[in-house]
């Protein structure tokens, strides 16, 4: 009967697993509109982070919430990264009009500012979420960070690749990955990033 008990740590841990996917389908579906993709993913890092910090928030409230209160500075941030990530995508393309030497340059040039670029993707709606400021200096602070808290950065990048490159291995990786992420991956990977980012952000509160 201690299985069933509602603090045995079974029952803790079942509760969680539901959290996550409720918070991964709320999140997939206010995504869905494209330009709400960043408003959402600041909601569900406030989530993920109160979830670490072992607060039990009532996951579709709290979302609803940070939703609402971030979803200005998110947007706009949201749509100003994924209009320099157009044009990084597309400058990679036309450089195949140079050659030899200057091609390599261009090359080492353009892998700098997407290196730049996804540095400051990886901490800033965690950092909307976490924090009211500028949309500048949200993300300047999102630059910052990343360069401060190094070990950390590497571990995410290194937990973001990971999933990409399981996901993306084969044809039946694809599938099932595709499946995972539909249900529960976007949340479950803001949670594992939330023990690192909370520990982070502790530092500046």
């Amino acid at each position: 009967m201690k299985f069933f008990v509602i603090d045995s740590p079974i029952m803790r841990f079942l509760g969680r697993v539901g959290d996550i996917l409720i918070l991964n389908l709320i999140f997939v579906v206010t995504s869905l509109p494209i330009i709400t993709i960043g408003t959402a993913l600041s909601a569900s890092y406030t989530v993920a982070m109160k979830l670490v910090r072992g607060e039990d928030p009532s996951v579709i409230k709290e979302y609803l919430r940070a939703y609402r209160r971030n979803f200005k500075p998110a947007t706009i941030s949201w749509l100003i990264m994924a209009a320099v990530g157009a044009l990084i995508f597309l400058d990679f393309r036309l450089i195949g009009v140079f050659h030899g030497i200057s091609y390599t340059v261009m090359r080492l040039l353009l892998a700098m500012v997407l290196g730049v670029w996804m540095l400051i993707f990886l901490y800033l709606f965690p950092y909307i979420a976490r924090f009211e400021n500028t949309v500048f200096h949200s993300i300047k602070n999102a630059l910052f960070l990343s360069a401060a808290h190094i070990p950390s950065t590497i571990m995410m990048l290194g937990i973001d690749i990971g999933v990409l490159v399981i996901t993306l291995f084969t044809s039946k990786t694809f599938v099932i990955g595709t499946i995972v992420w539909a249900f529960a991956g976007f949340a479950a990977l803001a949670y594992v990033r939330s023990f690192l980012l909370c520990r982070i952000f502790a530092k500046y509160e």
